[in-house]
């Protein structure tokens, strides 16, 4: 059995990114950019307007205000995409629109807010300093500068930002292609009537929205029941087209416990099986190196509902993100107080579930949600973070540090 920090250093090792594709902007959320994003023009790209207001002389407003206010001849008005070059004298104002580009000869723009406009002439009531309310050319970034580097993730702003540069695709590393392999005869799916002794399978679900929420979608889902030749079937159909299959279930020492002798016998090196964590001990990961290239990887998580989550969350989520194109960290931790005493066997890092309060001190605390079995879902469907409640440790006290890390299904 092997540490939390030793399985997270063999996943990284052996988890190698995919290759590239070039996608359209439209279908990129959740991918990562194979490539540097190099600008392609200046931004701005010309001066405009950081308001809706009045492009002036600075000279001309050097002693306006409230009670002297200045009275400029308004020339024209420039709205935003108008091609318009004026070019004003002193005395003279244009009525600019916000984004719209400023005349060269313009030195500020004031707000509309300070002005009024009677008889042909705006009344400005302030003074403006030299480029005040104007958005210079190339201030945010130049032409043919690095504007974001590979590997980051194609967030909204990020795909916003491509698109302000002209593009219509992009190189990003291939999402994973996942499928699920849930065992145990005991299982049944929701919507159906339960006989003595069934549950309703809650593990397909809760993966495949986790999944999602990362962005990996259209993932497959088979059934296996606790045979041999049912987990081998569902394993070989599993692993024919995608990059990675999660299991849950058959992974522990039972009788009717078939996932790793199967995988084995498919040719898969088991990297690791068991971590001295808790829930989740019996975590399996193996690979398999293709013939012609390529590697598949199978994360065999425990049965019980929540550990499923929590181990996903905590070893799995780092190594799709790897695979995926982006990079592979373990949450940050942060170190606050434990709201409440904790207890238990030592040997094992427990993962508590847990929320955020104020305690008596105004500091932020971590509270353990009511519910820690490992079939407890309700415990875990109210928690924001995991508490890291360290394996050789025994009791906390109230007060007492410990390490936490928020939960995060999205990335």
């Amino acid at each position: 059995m092997i540490s939390y920090e030793e399985a997270l250093k063999l996943v990284d090792d052996n988890v190698s990114t995919l290759g590239k594709t070039e996608v359209k902007l439209n279908e990129m959320a959740g991918c990562y950019l194979a490539e540097d994003v190099i600008a392609t023009m200046q931004s701005p790209q010309f001066d405009n307007s950081a308001v809706d207001g009045y492009g002036i002389k600075t000279a001309d407003l050097t002693s306006a205000s409230e009670t002297s206010p200045k009275h400029l001849k308004l020339l024209s008005t420039i709205a935003a995409g108008s091609p318009k070059e004026l070019q004003i004298s002193a005395g003279e104002a244009v009525k600019i629109f916000t984004g719209a580009r400023v005349p060269s000869s313009c030195e500020a723009v004031v707000m509309r807010e300070y002005c009024r406009e009677e008889n042909g002439h705006v009344i400005i009531e302030c003074s403006a300093q030299q480029g005040e309310n104007i958005r210079r050319a190339g201030n945010e970034y130049k032409k043919g500068e690095t504007v974001l580097e590979s590997g980051i993730k194609a967030t909204p702003p990020v795909i916003a930002l491509l698109a302000s540069l002209g593009h219509v695709k992009f190189s990003v590393f291939k999402k994973p292609r996942v499928a699920l392999v849930v065992t145990g005869d005991e299982l049944v799916e929701p919507g159906n009537p339960l006989k003595d002794g069934q549950i309703y399978d809650s593990n397909a679900y809760g993966l495949s929205a986790a999944l999602n929420s990362m962005g990996i979608s259209d993932c497959k889902s088979f059934i296996a029941r606790d045979t041999r030749e049912e987990t081998r079937e569902a394993f070989e159909k599993a692993l024919a087209d995608n990059d990675m299959v999660i299991s849950s279930g058959g992974v522990s020492v039972g009788d009717h416990d078939y996932v790793k002798e199967t995988l084995e016998a498919l040719g898969f090196t088991t990297v690791f099986w068991r971590i001295a964590i808790k829930p989740g001990k019996p975590v399996y990961f193996g690979i398999l190196d293709g013939k012609g290239g390529g590697r598949k990887y199978v994360f065999g998580l425990p049965g019980n509902p929540v550990s499923v989550l929590v181990t996903f969350h905590q070893i799995v989520k780092p190594a799709l993100r790897k695979l995926a194109g982006g990079p592979f960290f373990r949450d940050e931790t942060l170190r606050i107080p434990v709201g409440s005493a904790l207890k238990k066997r030592p040997g094992r890092l427990d993962f508590v579930r847990g929320t955020l309060k104020r305690n008596p001190n105004g500091e932020t605390a971590a509270i353990p949600t009511r519910g820690q079995e490992s079939h407890m879902l309700s415990g875990l469907a109210k928690a924001q973070v995991m508490l890291h409640f360290d394996a050789d440790l025994e009791t906390l006290n109230t007060g007492d540090p410990i390490n936490i890390n928020f939960i995060d299904w999205n990335d």
